[in-house]
């Protein structure tokens, strides 16, 4: 009887010539997929209910006509549909998730789109990666709590000392300036992780490519300095300990170059470092608002980075990444930022939004450090150091992190039709950054 159908319930008068219609596509379905493995008589049986049901939907038969058909259909089709009917509980699961993902990919595509910031540039409005550093002999943290972390999405590195000895950074030689040598901690090494020395055996501490381990190793074993609220942050106090390190005699030749004598000594098998590396934001950002609206001085916003020259790697091909940074001024307006670090558009210092005012203000207290008017020598740069008109159907964009953001200062402006959105929430992790995106 028609009452047993699976998923089906007996249908009201207004109702039959639906089920009907299901059920003849279903085994429309089972001809295509399961013709070629169904015994000739089988398929046939079912071919000739199917040919009787559609006879009866077209002149519209009443339901004491139609149900039998439909239940003989039925029970003709549970034999010969395999997986494709009657429909299983994974069947339906699958197709659940394969319609999510469509549904996901149009979101994604027309409203909404997941982005996660990979670098500092905008902290302290958005983290990129950061660290929780500890001292070296400090407490490890329990398997335990680093499961529990990576919910957060942080994870827990732990250097041992390979032997005893001195721990030592290497440097690079960065030149003299008549007075003191200058030098900066090495970095990583093309295709490697940073590299540290325990007495004069090397070791590599392997962190992701976006994540610099220079704060690390400030605050691991210079946290004085680390402390200092200097205009560059890390690479005001890099300079000042390097400075005064050369003086002390703290730098010595290695056969590898310059090394930093920290002073901290371990035996083989303690922690060298002891930190955590906490994930970036997560943030959704709005597609659609910027198709109804220009998008204004102030907001944060993302854009592609592929029809911008000075982003192209070394052999001409365009950048395939998303960026987030801040808009600072649109077409037509005056840019200069002043010798005091105040940001200034068409001759006057920025009232709003809240973060571009703080940096303006050098509200170190909270994370600002003002604004450096360039970057350095790159071909295409737009320093601000002397006023600068915004062109036609471009915007320029800035760091709040202005110390440690590479952007229109290095690379020049964003075209208009390369804007994406502009941040809407932040999802993960669940920081006091969590809620609505700034």
């Amino acid at each position: 009887m028609l009452t047993h159908l699976p998923g089906f319930i007996l249908p009201k008068h207004h109702r039959y010539l639906k089920v009907a219609k299901q059920i003849l596509e279903v085994a429309h379905k089972v001809r295509l997929y399961r013709g070629d493995v169904l015994r000739a008589e089988d398929l046939a049986e079912q071919d000739r209910l199917a040919a009787q049901l559609v006879v009866l939907v077209k002149r519209s038969a009443p339901p004491a006509e139609t149900e039998p058909a439909i239940t003989a259909l039925h029970e003709v089709l549970v034999r010969n549909g395999g997986k494709i009917y009657p429909v299983s509980t994974t069947a339906d699961y699958v197709e659940m998730v394969v319609m999510a993902a469509i549904v996901a990919g149009a979101i994604r595509s027309f409203l909404l789109q997941p982005f996660k910031i990979p670098t500092n540039s905008m902290w302290p409005t958005y983290n990129g990666m950061t660290a929780e550093v500890r001292a070296p002999g400090s407490e490890i943290p329990s398997l335990g709590t680093r499961a529990l972390n990576k919910i957060q999405w942080t994870w827990t590195y732990v250097e041992l000392a390979p032997v005893d000895g001195e721990v030592k950074i290497p440097l690079d030689n960065a030149g003299f300036d008549g007075k003191d040598k200058h030098y900066r901690p090495r970095g990583r090494s093309p295709g490697e992780g940073y590299m540290l020395v325990v007495g004069n055996t090397p070791m590599v501490v392997d962190v992701p490519v976006d994540f610099g381990l220079e704060g690390v190793l400030l605050r691991t074993y210079y946290p004085d300095y680390a402390k200092l609220a200097l205009r560059r942050q890390d690479n005001d106090r890099w300079d000042k300990l390097l400075v005064q390190a050369g003086r002390d005699g703290r730098i010595e030749n290695g056969p590898k170059g310059p090394m930093l004598l920290t002073g901290y000594k371990v035996k083989a098998g303690q922690p060298v470092l002891n930190f955590d590396i906490l994930t970036g934001d997560m943030l959704f950002v709005d597609r659609v608002s910027y198709h109804f609206v220009n998008p204004s001085r102030g907001d944060t916003f993302v854009f592609k980075t592929n029809n911008i020259p000075g982003l192209a790697d070394r052999n001409g091909n365009p950048s395939q990444n998303y960026y987030v940074k801040r808009l600072v001024g649109v077409p037509g307006e005056r840019l200069r930022v002043d010798d005091d670090g105040r940001f200034l558009v068409n001759g006057k210092v920025v009232t709003s939004p809240e973060p571009m005012v703080l940096n303006s203000e050098r509200a170190t207290d909270r994370g600002y450090y003002g604004y450096l008017a360039d970057l350095g020598d790159y071909a295409y740069a737009i320093p601000l150091n002397k006023e600068y008109t915004v062109t036609d159907r471009h915007y320029y964009a800035l760091g709040d992190n202005s110390s440690n953001s590479f952007d229109s200062r290095g690379w020049g402006e964003v075209p208009e039709k390369d804007v994406v959105g502009k941040p809407l929430f932040i999802l993960h992790p669940f920081t006091s950054h969590w809620g609505a995106a700034k």
